[in-house]
């Protein structure tokens, strides 16, 4: 029941991700047997009067962008005709990381404020995550496996709480904005963790690129998801799809 997969066809890239609803689901890693991310949504708010998720508020469509690889597009048009978002999503071959390269529109001219929610599930259980700011990026980790969440431009805003408790969609949906600003979530728990983007929708702010680095430890998915943002969301793109049209014969 997905819209979509994406893995890259080397050997140095290992997460594979998985797509429903409008929103990026499971991420495998670091094999196929180990769900390490429940799922990554955005969710808009005008700051004052409302908060929409992708997934519950909105109408979605899902494209092949490459259909000679797995390059996979989901544009997101809100029902109450507010904004629409339109994410693309590659594994960067080079290493154990997720790109989506992300654009935001507002459909009415008002800004709007943009966030990342993130429901890490580590080791295929997401009830013994800890979080912590590791440098720029959002880090999750349990006993056995880490990772990270990078953008570009970098969050204005950041938190790592507990669903249900402290997490950013429970912060939102109180008042529209982003009161809550929690660091580290160092008990054991089910971490979600939430990035505000410095994007309006209006104008010049409409782009953003995530990256979703995992590695043995924080520093190391930090690292990784550093290091695939730096890259670019282009290059991994074409290398990316160069790779399965190799695969495929040319």
């Amino acid at each position: 029941d997905k819209d979509g997969i994406g893995s890259a066809t080397s050997l140095q890239s290992r997460p594979l991700l998985t797509l429903d609803d409008g929103e990026m689901t499971e991420v495998y890693a670091p094999d196929l047997g180990t769900p390490s991310i429940r799922d990554l949504q955005l969710v808009v708010s005008d700051g004052k009067t409302f908060a929409e998720r992708e997934r519950e508020d909105a109408t979605h469509r899902t494209e092949l962008a490459d259909p000679r690889s797995l390059t996979y597009r989901q544009v997101n048009t809100a029902r109450s005709g507010r904004w629409r978002i339109t994410k693309t999503y590659v594994t960067d071959p080079a290493r154990d990381a997720v790109l989506v390269d992300v654009t935001f529109e507002s459909l009415t001219g008002r800004p709007l404020e943009l966030y990342a929610i993130l429901d890490p599930g580590l080791s295929n259980s997401g009830d013994d995550d800890r979080a912590r700011n590791q440098g720029a990026t959002l880090a999750a980790y349990d006993d056995r496996y880490a990772s990270a969440l990078a953008t570009s431009p970098a969050p204005s805003q950041r938190s790592s709480g507990y669903a249900g408790a402290s997490d950013g969609w429970t912060d939102l949906r109180s008042d529209f904005a982003m009161d809550w600003a929690y660091d580290p979530a160092s008990a054991a728990g089910n971490v979600v963790q939430t990035a505000r983007l410095p994007l309006t929708g209006v104008g010049p702010k409409r782009r953003a690129t995530l990256s979703l680095g995992f590695g043995a430890d924080p520093a190391a998915a930090a690292s990784t998801a550093s290091a695939s943002l730096a890259g670019g969301f282009a290059s991994a793109a074409d290398r990316y799809a160069a790779g399965w049209h190799d695969y495929l014969g040319g």
